[in-house]
C-alpha cells in the first residue's frame, strides 16, 4: 500500500529511518521552528522554570530557529514592549540569525515572504495557524510551549502519524477569490471537526488554478476544522513562488497513487453558493442568501487567512466608483509589510481610502480584540479566522465570517448581501 503525503513526510523525518503509517508514533527531525511574540515562554520563561536561571542555554541550530515578533507591532502595551525587549536580548545571546523585530505583520505570512520554509520540510510553530505552511507543500503544525522548548533544544519532536482525508476540488476558479467560501462550505457540510487530528490533502483539477494566496487561506483554516496538516502538492505555481524567495534545495512530498485515505470529499465549486459562518462557530454555515439583509456595523479584511494581496485587490476593484455605506467601519489589514507594499505599488490603498475604508497596520490585531473592538449589539462581518463570542471584544457582539468579496459587498450595502446583487459586473 502506498503512502499519503503525511506518511511520506514523517517517514522521511523519522529518526529511526523506518517507514511509518497512520497511527504510528515516532521521533522526528524538524527542519525549522517558528516563535512569534509568545516566544519568550519557550525561549526564556520555561527554561527558567526548568532551572536555567539565565533562560534557554542554547538552540539546536541558530539557522533554523525563526523569531518574528508579530501580532502586535508596534507594541500595544507596556507589557508587550517589555516582552519584546526581553526577546531582543535572548535572540542576541543565543545567536539566532533570523529575527524580525520592528516589522509589523503576521509571522506566517512573513515566513512565506522570506522563504523560510520549503516543500517537503517539517516546520513547527508556537501558533495554531502554523498549519498554513502546507500551502507550499510544507508540513507545518502548531505545538504547545513545552513541546517548543524541547524542539528548540534538540531539533526533534515526537509525532503520531495522522490519518489523511483527501479533498478533491473540481470546477473553475472565477475572477475573484473563493478559498474562504470553500473551507466554510466544507465545514458547514461536514462539521468543523471533520478533520480532527487528521491530515488534509488537497487535490483535483481546481488546485492548479488556485493562487498561493488562496492555498494559504485553505491551509490556514485547516486548524479550524481540526487538522494536524493541510497540504497542497508542489506544482509550477509553488516553484514560481519560491524562485525569488529561497535558493536552498528541497524535496517535495507527493502522495502515492495507491495511498489509503480515511475519507474522500469531492466539491465542485461551480455549484457552491457564497456562504457565511453565522455567530458563534466556524461550522455554523449558511448560504449568504439565508442571512441576506442583516445590518452590519463593521466589515474587515485581514488575518493569516485573508489578508493577502488577492483579498485586498478584490475589495479595491469592487470599490472603484463606489463608497462604503454610511455608518459602516470597513477595516483593511494587510498580512505583512511586503503585502502592504505590493498593494501600495498597485494603487489599491489609494482606491480603498478614497472609497471610505480604513487601512491599518499589518498584523494580527484585526483578528483579535486589539484593533476594531465591537460594542454590545453590534454586528461584524469579517474575513478573519474565528467568530466565537468575545473575539472582537463584547460578548454581546455578533461576528459573521465570509470571503473578502462577501465582506466588501456588505461594506458597500451596509448589510449582508449576495455579492452578485451588489456587484452586477461579476
Amino acid at each position: 500500500m502506498g503512502q499519503t503525503m503525511a506518511e511520506k513526510l514523517l517517514s522521511r523525518h523519522n529518526l529511526a529511518k523506518e517507514t511509518v503509517k497512520a497511527g504510528d508514533i515516532l521521533e522526528a527531525r524538524i527542519d525549522g521552528a517558528m516563535c512569534h511574540y509568545h516566544g519568550s515562554e519557550p525561549l526564556h520563561t520555561l527554561a527558567q522554570e526548568m532551572g536555567f536561571k539565565d533562560g534557554m542555554p542554547r538552540v539546536w541550530d541558530t539557522d533554523r530557529v525563526f523569531v518574528l515578533l508579530d501580532h502586535h507591532q508596534p507594541a500595544l502595551s507596556q507589557a508587550l514592549a517589555d516582552e519584546n525587549k526581553l526577546m531582543r536580548k535572548v535572540v542576541d545571546r543565543l545567536g539566532i540569525k533570523c529575527f524580525h523585530d520592528a516589522e509589523p505583520g503576521i509571522s506566517h505570512q512573513m515566513m512565506a515572504d522570506y522563504g523560510l520554509m520549503r516543500p517537503g520540510e517539517l516546520v513547527v510553530g508556537n501558533d495554531s495557524h502554523t498549519i498554513s505552511y502546507g500551502a507550499i507543500n510544507t508540513g507545518g503544525t502548531g505545538i504547545a510551549r513545552a513541546d517548543m522548548f524541547y524542539a528548540l533544544l534538540f531539533g526533534e519532536l515526537w509525532f503520531q502519524v495522522p490519518q489523511s482525508i483527501k479533498i478533491v476540488l473540481e470546477g473553475t476558479q472565477p475572477n475573484y477569490p473563493i478559498a474562504k467560501d470553500i473551507i466554510l462550505y466544507l465545514a458547514g457540510q461536514h462539521g468543523d471537526d471533520f478533520a480532527g487530528s487528521k491530515s488534509i490533502e488537497y487535490s483535483g483539477p481546481l488546485v492548479s488554478q488556485l493562487s498561493i494566496d488562496s492555498r494559504q487561506c485553505l491551509s490556514a483554516h485547516g486548524v479550524e476544522v481540526g487538522a494536524k496538516f493541510a497540504l497542497f502538492p508542489c506544482d509550477d505555481k509553488t516553484l514560481e513562488f519560491l524562485k525569488t524567495r529561497t535558493d536552498k534545495p528541497f524535496e517535495p512530498v507527493a502522495a502515492d497513487a495507491d495511498a489509503e485515505y480515511v475519507q474522500e470529499i469531492h466539491l465542485n465549486v461551480d455549484t457552491m453558493p457564497f456562504v457565511v459562518a453565522k455567530p458563534n462557530q466556524f461550522g455554523n454555515v449558511a448560504p449568504v442568501d439565508e442571512v441576506r439583509g442583516v445590518k452590519v456595523d463593521q466589515a474587515q479584511i485581514g488575518s493569516c487567512a485573508n489578508g493577502r494581496f488577492e483579498d485586498i485587490e478584490i475589495a479595491a476593484r469592487m470599490l472603484k466608483g463606489r463608497k462604503v455605506a454610511k455608518g459602516v467601519r470597513f477595516i483593511i489589514s494587510p498580512a505583512s509589510q511586503q503585502v502592504y507594499l505590493k498593494c501600495l505599488k498597485a494603487g489599491l490603498i489609494t482606491q480603498l481610502i478614497e472609497s471610505g475604508a480604513q487601512v491599518v497596520t499589518p498584523g494580527c490585531g484585526v483578528c483579535q480584540p486589539k484593533v476594531g473592538y465591537m460594542s454590545d449589539g453590534e454586528v461584524c462581518i469579517t474575513s478573519t479566522t474565528r467568530n466565537y463570542k468575545g473575539r472582537k471584544g463584547s460578548l454581546n457582539a455578533e461576528i459573521y465570517l465570509g470571503g473578502p468579496l462577501t465582506v466588501t459587498a456588505a461594506a458597500v450595502a451596509g448589510k449582508i448581501m449576495n455579492p452578485k446583487e451588489v456587484f452586477n459586473e461579476l
